[in-house]
This record gives C-alpha cells, structure tokens and sequence, in this order.
C-alpha cells in the first residue's frame, strides 16, 4: 500500500472518529551491514522497515500510537489507540501542528541510488577488501576486530490535518576501521570512519593511508610535560568535540536553564575565525533534508558568524515560547516511535583555511590532537566543562617530530572556540555523537592556543 493511500484511509477514520487535528509519520528504512573478521563474514543484515507514528491533538493534550504496517488492520489501530491515549496521558508541553507554510528547497541529490544499485555480492567484496587492505598497509597491524561497511535509504511521509504533506528519500553509506598493531611489545590502536554518498566516496586507499600514517607516528608516542599548548584539532577530533556539546545550541536547552549560551544571543561567543553553519543542503551527507521531523522546511543557517552566536535551533514548541520562527530543526534521533528532540543536520565552517600542512608549519612547539577518549563521560554539555585522555603528535619547529599519548586536555568549549587562531581546509565527516545517524559534523582542522595539557 502506498503511503498516500494509508494516510487517505487513516485520515477518513479519523474523521469519522471525530478527530479534528492529527498527524502521520511514516519512516520506511532499507539498511545494510556487513562486517568482516579474518576473511570470513561476522556480521550481516539486509533488511527493510517501516514504522508509522500517528498522534491526535485534542484539548491540549496528545495521544500517539504506533504500527509497523500499512493495512486495513493497522488503520483502526492507530486512530483507536491515539485517541484513547489523549485521555490517559498527561502532559505540561503543547504540542502543534505544522501547516505546510513556507518555502520547501528542492534539490536532486538526496537520493543517488548508487548503493542500492550494487550486489549482495559486491557490497561483501567492499568490506572483505576493507579488512585486507588495512591488515597489508603495515607488517605491524595483526588484527581489525572493528570494521564495516553500511548503506541505509531512508523515505520520510509526514502528512497532518492542517494541509501539510512533505515526502523525502535520501541515501548513503559509510565505512570504518580499527587496526590493531604491535612493535616490541607496544600495542597500538587506530580507527578511521568515512562516510559518502555513493561509493566512489569511501576510497580504501584514504583509509589505508590515514592509518598506517598514524600507526607509525603512535609506535613512538610518549607524554608530553603539562603546560599550555597550540594544539591542532584534527578534522575528526573536531568534529566529534563539537558535537558533543552542540545540545547547547538547542532553544529547548537554553530555556530549561541547560545551555551555557542563554541570554547570549548577539554576543561574541568565539574566534572570529569561525563561522559555523548549520546546512541541512549539503550535498555530500546522507541526512541532508528539505524539512524537519515536524514537516518544517529546513533552511541554511548560521549558528556562529565572525564569532558572534546569531540563533538557537528551534523547533514549534520552543520557536512558539520565544516568539520565533522554527529553524527546522526538530529530529527524531533514534526510531520513528521517539518524540522529536532539537539537532543540527550538518554542522559545516562557512570560511575555506589553510592546509593541514600549513598550519602545522606554523607552530613552534606544539600538538596535534587526533583521538578524544570520555567524550560522553568527561564532558559536561551543560557547564561547556571537558576533560579528556587524548593522543595525537608532537610538533616542532613546524613538523610532527613522533607521536603522543597518555596525556589529558581539559578547559571549556567556548573558550577553545574563542581561543581558534586558524581553521583548516581539510573538513571530513566525524563519527556521529550523541544524535547518532541523523546529525554529522563535516569541519576541518582548527588550530588553538592556550589548551592545558596534562601530562606528566
């Protein structure tokens, strides 16, 4: 059954049920995963979803139910069990309805269809290429007991009784490994993760090269003394640092007292070396959308410009409570059954810097962080607080001289935003934080000054 045909039957129940303001949302899933141990396949799943969340708005109160069927059956179900949940389930917050106002983008790249256009076979071949690869690029690595490959189409269908109904489908892949290595005696880990649209995108060779690179530096990794640093964030280190505090760019978390930037709208909040957007349009991300989760139409924002904190990411309740427009940046992080919580889509720097290279040479005596460990434990998104092990390289007099490790860097977010004297030119796809699959940060390299290093 199609999904206009299923919201078609849902909606007239509905009404006959004498609901007045209701909403569908399907997600249809096709994922696949395959991962690799000693030429053989460990882990392997090729299959497709679809989950229907639909809720009814009565008196101020909301009832939701769920299905994950689009039949006759499953029509009754929704509007019966969401109507008697209005009744049952209390709750303080307002929700509301979009009305499908608004300019929606449109733009081809959301779905390419390249993964789905390999082979069982083919995609196997990849993952099985990927172990062997990383174990030839060094005689030391003896082992990748962490690998994969994955590829996830996504539809979204939201359709609601105000007259708003959007459709999407995007695609896209990604890869990662960990090797392990040894060299007299000293055992070393390195992990690498990529993400494309298509999968010319995810080039084995990077991965190779980036890791037998770090491996080598790694085997002479020593602490440093503790004092203050330039320390360079490497694009992925970065990425995963920023992430983890991006919840204080929510309205939600500014409003419950849980952003260190509330009240800080129009203030200089960083480096104004930096200019952070948020851009659900680019075309490079597999969670690029033209709407949000609540049918909002997404737009490109800055966050950040020059240094300066321009907005917080909205979605209707809160955009409602500040008097504002939403941002459309209302996302459920997780299944279909979950409420929409507030992220970013893609997290990007507005300005092209220097060369990695470049902005290694201009440091005298230095670091390059390439690895954060605790991220969810010795962070505190609230205060904007870290304090994490971390490992990486050592610079002198412009050139990475050997590797460092056993060390810890701690300080406040907004003060490593601020304290940004150079960005890179390098941005690449971090590991996704706590919004797991449905937010990713794509920045470069930033080189700050002034980074407490513990060490010995």
């Amino acid at each position: 059954m199609t999904f206009e045909k299923f919201r078609e039957m849902v909606f007239e129940y509905a009404a006959a049920k004498k609901a007045n303001d209701f909403e569908i949302y399907i997600k249809k899933t096709r994922e696949f995963d395959v991962s690799i141990q000693k030429g053989e396949i460990e882990k392997y799943k090729d299959a497709t979803t679809v989950g229907v969340s639909f809720k009814v708005l009565k008196d101020g109160k909301v009832g939701y139910s769920f299905s994950e069927t689009l039949n006759e059956q499953a029509v009754k179900l929704l509007v019966d069990e969401a109507l008697e949940n209005v009744t049952v389930i209390e709750s303080e917050e307002q929700d509301f309805l979009y009305d499908g106002s608004g300019e929606y983008a449109s733009f081809n790249t959301l779905y390419l269809g390249e993964f789905d256009r390999l082979t069982a076979r083919e995609k196997i071949e990849i993952a099985m290429e990927l172990e062997k690869s990383v174990l030839a690029s060094r005689p030391e690595i003896f082992m990748v007991p962490y690998n994969g490959f994955s590829h996830k189409t996504s539809e979204i269908y939201i359709a609601n009784s105000s007259g708003m109904e959007v459709y999407s489908k995007s695609d896209g892949g990604h890869i990662f490994a960990m090797a392990l290595g040894k060299r007299n005696d000293s055992p070393k880990s390195v992990f690498y993760f990529k993400v494309g649209k298509k999968p010319q995108d995810l080039g084995l060779s990077d991965i190779t090269t980036r890791i037998s690179r770090d491996m080598e530096l790694l085997f002479t990794a020593k602490p440093v003394k503790s004092g203050k640093y330039a320390v360079i964030f490497r694009n992925d280190a970065f990425g995963s640092l920023l992430s983890t505090f991006s919840p204080m760019f929510s309205a939600k978390s500014v409003q419950k007292g849980f952003s260190l930037l509330k009240g800080r709208l129009g203030e200089k909040i960083a480096s104004e070396k930096l200019t952070l957007i948020d851009d659900p349009f680019l075309e490079m991300s597999p969670v690029s959308r033209t709407f949000d989760d609540q049918g909002v139409p997404t737009r490109r924002k800055a966050i950040i410009e020059k240094g300066e904190l321009k907005t917080y990411l909205y979605d209707l309740k809160t955009a409602r409570i500040d008097n504002r427009e939403s941002t459309g940046n209302a996302l459920k992080l997780g299944n279909y059954r979950v409420p929409t919580s507030i992220s970013h889509f893609n997290l990007v720097l507005e300005n092209e810097g220097v060369s990695f290279e470049d902005m290694v040479k201009t440091i005298e005596r230095g670091l390059v962080i390439i690895e954060l460990d605790g991220l969810h434990s010795g962070a505190n998104p609230i205060s904007g607080d870290f304090s994490l092990g971390a490992r990486g390289f050592l610079v002198e007099k412009g050139r990475i001289v050997g590797g460092v490790e056993e060390i810890t860097v701690s300080g406040n977010i907004l003060n490593v935003l601020k304290n940004i004297v150079e960005t890179g030119n390098d941005a690449k796809f971090s590991m996704p934080g706590m919004a797991g699959f449905s937010s990713y940060a794509f920045l470069p390299s930033v080189l700050v000054e002034g980074v407490d290093v513990a060490g010995f």
